[in-house]
């Protein structure tokens, strides 16, 4: 969802930055990067090591510097909706996130998308975030299907690590702040997701 439905990276890394200035470490702002396509459950006692600070305090700092970038305005990202309801037409879709379950209502709604997905499965209900492949596995259980017949569409390399450890064939859609990553365990990379839906009408069967 992040990063490929809804443009909300820069509104999180808006907080991040927020945040370590407000700490006094602006220097770690560069480790943004570290948190793409993970939860924050699973990259806090990282960072909270490099910060020589409480998980429970680094986790309550950062909440509260990302609310407010979260509460405005969810840009979408290029092609959304309409994208999205393409790739959906004759297809079941569900989605697989690393947001908490109430973040993803929201964005949904705002998006227009909450009828268009069958299932979702989100970072609040699984043991094991991405890179691991629990939440495309509870996706496709959702979906009543086999993950090696599913494709991911995904913008990090911890999210395209998820769905391929889960079996499934994945298109990579770089963004602004993942173009320069290393995407190279998906199958294809696409521009965008007007690309996506064109590609999987002709060259799916390619996975």
């Amino acid at each position: 969802m992040d990063g490929v439905l809804v443009d909300s990276e820069p509104l999180y890394e808006a907080g991040f930055v927020s945040y370590m200035n407000g700490i006094g470490r602006p220097e770690l702002a560069a480790w943004y990067p570290n948190t793409l396509g993970r939860r924050r459950a699973d990259f806090v006692a990282e960072l909270a090591e490099l910060l020589a600070r409480d998980e429970d305090d680094v986790i309550a700092g950062l909440r509260d510097a990302v609310a407010p970038h979260l509460a405005g305005e969810l840009p979408a990202m290029p092609g959304v909706p309409d994208a999205v309801r393409a790739i959906a037409a004759g297809r079941t879709v569900g989605l697989a996130s690393s947001s908490r379950g109430s973040f993803v209502d929201t964005v949904l709604t705002r998006l227009g998308l909450d009828d268009v997905l069958a299932v979702r499965a989100t970072g609040d209900e699984v043991a094991h975030g991405k890179p691991h492949p629990d939440l495309y596995l509870l996706a496709a259980e959702r979906l009543g299907i086999d993950p090696a017949t599913a494709i991911a569409i995904e913008d990090t390399p911890a999210g395209a690590a998820s769905a391929k450890a889960a079996g499934m064939g994945v298109i990579a859609i770089p963004n602004d702040h993942t173009r320069d990553l290393d995407l190279g365990i998906a199958d294809v990379v696409l521009k965008d997701l007007g690309e996506a839906a064109s590609w999987l009408q002709g060259d799916s069967a390619k996975l």
